[in-house]
């Protein structure tokens, strides 16, 4: 069996070909701005010791985004994050966002993420952030509370 394709179809998978190919030799931070149109934020040091505004820590934000060294560095440079280091910073804004809207005030929010929880065998929430799946397991409790389930 064989398949014609016309003028019109080449120039289409060429055009195809050309973007995988386009695609694979840019950097990561660069498929992240394409694919979410611009949405994604992308903090600089200066922006991420910023997130003090938001509840946390100055000792905090070393923890969960970058060492004080890293982060001064970014900030003398005018560099932006890491993509990892970047993640680490979305991920503790996702979080306090989520515990405000839940809880209705920062204070009560920041409370409760501070605080040994008894549905996580006494592990305070925030020590979780480190990590995505810890995030995630701060998410599911903070979805329990938001639905009426006090673990």
């Amino acid at each position: 069996m064989r398949i014609y394709i016309g003028a019109s179809g080449i120039e289409v998978i060429m055009a195809m070909l050309g973007f995988l190919q386009t695609s694979e030799s840019m950097t990561i931070r660069e498929r992240l701005e394409i694919a979410s149109h611009g949405a994604v934020q992308v903090y600089d040091g200066a922006m991420a010791l910023k997130l003090t505004e938001l509840g946390f820590s100055v000792e905090e934000i070393y923890r969960f985004v970058a060492p004080r060294r890293t982060l001064a560095r970014r900030n003398a440079n005018g560099e932006p994050l890491t993509v990892e280091e970047n993640d680490g910073a979305l991920r503790i804004v996702r979080i306090a966002e989520m515990a405000k809207r839940i809880f209705g005030d920062g204070a009560v929010a920041f409370d409760w993420l501070r605080k040994p929880n008894r549905g996580m065998d006494g592990i305070a929430p925030i020590d979780l952030l480190e990590s995505e799946t810890g995030a995630r397991l701060v998410e599911q409790a903070l979805h329990q509370i938001d639905h009426g389930i006090y673990v």
